[in-house]
């Protein structure tokens, strides 16, 4: 099994501390930003449904123009996805996709989920107890990217693709990425795969939840 990252939009509703992408956030950068009729054919050309899991990211994923159409297409083909979004704004549940959702305030409790995120060390014990209170599922993520609570993965090759299209190294671990010095622009070059270490957080994460 292998896993595919797809930031889909720097655009986002919240300003998290703790994001790893706040530096870019709302950076995207039109023509160039990834659209449904960018990704749809070469998801379809490079990523066998039988092969992948994919992650749909941001940013907030339900702020990407075309994630109903992207997500139909995904269903339809039984893409096993999940979408990692904060819950705050409405994404359409689909089968074969999971919608993750942050709990990143309990002011702003997430509302359009099928699985709550919980991050270690951010207010846990009252999130925890919010989700049992109102019967919801949830799962604890760690905090630190160097030590993920001594979990592994089991993916045998990882891929990422930033909002750009850019075929980029592991967020998580790039000094073991095996990739050349030039991103691939999605519709002109095929998939490109690292091998990633067995405690990368990125996938463990997405891990959790398959």
């Amino acid at each position: 099994m292998n896993f595919l990252q797809i930031a889909l939009t720097t655009k986002c509703n919240l300003a998290c501390p703790h994001c790893p992408i706040k530096a870019y956030r709302n950076t995207d950068d039109e023509p160039f930003v990834l659209t449904a009729a960018r990704l749809i054919p070469w998801l379809a050309a490079n990523v066998n449904p039988e092969d992948w899991v994919i992650e749909l990211t941001g940013g907030e994923p339900a702020l990407f123009k075309d994630i109903d159409k992207l997500c139909k297409w995904l269903s339809q083909h039984k893409y096993k996805t999940l979408i990692k979004t904060n819950g705050l704004l409405r994404i359409n549940q689909y089968p074969y996709i999971c919608r993750v959702a942050a709990f990143h305030n309990l002011n702003k409790p997430p509302k359009y989920f099928d699985i709550i995120l919980i991050i270690d060390k951010l207010e846990r014990a009252a999130k925890e107890k919010y989700c049992k209170e109102h019967n919801w599922p949830y799962k604890v993520i760690g905090f630190n990217k160097e030590n993920p609570d001594g979990a592994v993965h089991h993916f045998d090759k990882i891929a990422f693709v930033d909002p750009h299209g850019h075929n980029v190294p592991c967020p998580s671990c790039p000094i073991l990425w095996e990739h050349d010095d030039d991103p691939y622009i999605i519709e002109k070059k095929p998939l490109s795969k690292g091998r990633c270490c067995p405690k990368c957080k990125a996938a463990i994460d997405a891990w959790r939840f398959i």
